[in-house]
């Protein structure tokens, strides 16, 4: 066999061995965590159901009560579900079990990457209960104040409406930026967490990765306003009629103060949520490969 041949052969090896190993890596995820991820969508989704049942009956005050907590219970679903897979992160790489965790013979990134693959998975789950919650909630409401059911009819109208409003490339990339803008939030923790943990922070105990958090919340702020100002676009009425790309100059907006224009929407902001994730991920494996510290 020549090298050629025989350095083909091992890099085929190689990725087998990979994904062999991130298949069992996903699976024990699975495994360890399918208790405490049952009971959290089961608590969620009785409370939803029930919840719009009791909104949908009319009854004075009870029917109030139940409204509001079917749609609670849509909006806390994927929070819930990505602060119990983040408390599972917490205590499985830096808590009683991050011995163990650690010892696996597997490089700490590879570990942290199933972990987040795994939160995605989760997330999405979490987003198609959130949509079921929050049409039985519209259909409890529709029943008590005489609004418009939700229907397929009415949900075509609606994207009838949004297609003629904007261009397919603004649609797709509007219904990505809304679903990444609930699958980040995993990177923030995950990152909290692990650069909260790591030696310079170790000795703040659980208050390390509270300060990291609220740093990186502060961060996200400030470069969100810096992104909007150095890129001063924004999505808005282009023609008149249908949407698409405008300039917004941000400081000149500001200045105008009640007389700015409301209608449109910076996009410059994520950009800067891309660089700011970007990092955190970066970090993040780093931190798994070279700066674990462990009490």
């Amino acid at each position: 066999m020549t090298a050629t041949g025989t350095t083909a052969t091992r890099t085929a090896e190689m990725k087998t061995t990979e994904m062999k190993t991130t298949t069992r890596l996903l699976t024990h995820e699975w495994l360890r965590t399918r208790g405490s991820l049952g009971t959290t969508f089961g608590v969620i989704a009785l409370i939803g159901v029930l919840g719009s049942l009791l909104g949908a009956t009319g009854w004075p005050a009870l029917s109030q009560l139940g409204l509001a907590l079917g749609m609670l219970a849509a909006v806390v679903a994927v929070p819930a579900v990505q602060l119990t897979l983040a408390a599972d992160y917490w205590r499985t790489g830096y808590g009683r079990t991050g011995y163990f965790t650690h010892s696996i013979p597997v490089r700490g990134s590879t570990i942290f990457w199933v972990k987040l693959a795994w939160a995605m998975i989760v997330s999405l789950a979490a987003l198609v209960l959130t949509a079921g919650l929050a049409l039985l909630a519209w259909w409890a409401a529709a029943r008590q104040s005489g609004l418009t059911s939700p229907s397929y009819s009415v949900l075509s109208d609606a994207w009838t409406t949004v297609t003629a409003a904007a261009p397919a490339w603004m649609i797709a990339a509007g219904l990505f930026a809304a679903l990444a803008s609930f699958l980040i939030w995993p990177v923030y923790y995950y990152f909290s967490v692990s650069v909260g943990h790591e030696r310079r922070l170790a000795g703040l105990g659980a208050g390390g990765p509270v300060v990291v958090f609220v740093l990186v919340y502060v961060a996200t702020q400030l470069l969100s306003l810096l992104g909007m100002i150095v890129l001063p676009f924004g999505v808005g009425e282009a023609d008149g009629e249908t949407l698409g790309i405008v300039r917004f100059d941000l400081l000149s907006e500001m200045a105008a103060g009640a007389s700015a224009s409301n209608n449109v929407m910076p996009v410059g902001f994520l950009a800067a949520s891309i660089v700011l994730v970007v990092f955190c991920l970066w970090r993040t494996a780093r931190s798994w490969n070279h700066k674990v510290a462990l009490a």
